[in-house]
């Protein structure tokens, strides 16, 4: 492991037994449940000093997004657990409204018919909240273990590794305008423009017989990998010929499964990509990342788990009145180094290796 660690890069202790959840996406109730299940008392202290570790993408969509958050950073503050910054938690950050974020940003009205009833985050508190998930960083690791939201990227990480210290707002922001310097460079970006301008809100609306848009698509394409910050939260991207309607817009582009090219001997545990724990019902843009078992590694060497089962889609199970013991989408964790699958529900499973 370098020495050298960045303001977002930062360690694990350790040799400490860990307990490593999924994505939270604001369901308060499924995550009460998981850490009862897993030992863990009220304030997350464990009675056999182990941690728990929060893979981002805590809030949003679900029903109680500032108790899930306000309970983190307390844990965190109180040393019980640790946490690293999804691509739901940097859209708060640099202020960037995207579907199921209604409970902060006061402009996403939109939301209100989709997700609620949900808790509001009080308005006085906003700037606070903001300034504690600043102080999160974007990766944690140890020699047996790296924690990072969506992809372990070596360029992207080198590229952090230059700061010494400034705020994460700041680093997105410049790659950002960087990649758009960049991009009008290119021979897709007056396509692009043509693109945007013709179909405007279209892009938006599930109901409009989209076709593919080359212009957007490589837009979106060369923007994942670009950023950073972006890269190590979102993934990075490759193009599909069949537009798909998802979060509020039409896509162009699918997320990539990176691992398949993870060598390093070093286990990555990741979130971010939706993982169903069933076989069925698995949406048709995801079918090429999770050809696996659900408790199964992934990649050709076997060294990166997902433990994102898709409870941020449980708010769909609500609105058709499907009770939470009926529900198929769950919040679980994968326990360090036993290598032990926790779901919400209690139930246990050994996470597997073809070798």
């Amino acid at each position: 492991m370098d020495s050298y660690q960045s303001p977002f890069i930062r360690l694990l202790p350790a040799s400490v037994p860990l307990d490593i959840i999924g994505d939270v996406h604001g369901e308060w109730l499924p995550l009460q449940q998981l850490i009862h299940f897993l030992g863990y008392d009220e304030y997350g202290h464990h009675p056999r000093g182990r941690k728990l570790v929060f893979v981002g993408d805590l809030c949003d969509r679900g029903t109680d997004s500032p108790a899930v958050l306000d309970w983190t950073i307390d844990a965190v503050a109180s040393g019980n657990a640790y946490t690293v910054i999804g691509n739901h938690e940097l859209n708060l950050l640099i202020n960037d409204p995207k579907d199921g974020s209604g409970w902060f940003f006061t402009d996403r009205t939109q939301d209100e018919e989709r997700y609620a009833p949900w808790q509001h985050y009080a308005q006085y508190k906003r700037q606070q909240l903001k300034e504690k998930i600043a102080q999160w960083p974007l990766i944690l690791q140890r020699d047996d273990l790296r924690i990072v939201h969506a992809a372990w990227l070596p360029d992207s990480i080198k590229k952090l590794r230059e700061y010494q210290s400034s705020s994460l707002a700041e680093v997105n922001n410049y790659w950002e305008a960087r990649f758009h310097d960049d991009f009008r460079q290119t021979a897709w970006y007056e396509v692009y423009r043509a693109e945007i301008e013709q179909l405007g809100s279209q892009l938006e609306n599930e109901n409009c017989a989209m076709t593919f848009q080359p212009g957007i698509a490589h837009y979106d394409l060369l923007r994942s990998s670009h950023n950073p910050v972006r890269a190590l939260t979102s993934g990075i991207q490759a193009l599909t010929t069949t537009p798909f309607y998802i979060n509020g817009r039409w896509r162009f582009t699918i997320r990539k499964p990176w691992w398949q090219q993870y060598s390093e001997p070093i286990a990555v545990i990741i979130g971010h990509y939706w993982r169903s724990w069933y076989r069925d019902g698995v949406a048709e843009h995801r079918r090429e990342l999770f050809r696996e078992a659900p408790t199964q590694w992934l990649g050709e060497h076997q060294q990166v788990f997902c433990i994102d089962y898709s409870i941020g889609a449980r708010w769909r199970e609500r609105q058709q009145s499907i009770q939470p013991a009926q529900s198929r989408m769950h919040l679980a964790a994968l326990r360090w180094p036993e290598k032990v699958i926790v779901l919400d529900n209690g139930k246990n499973y050994l996470s597997e290796k073809k070798h």
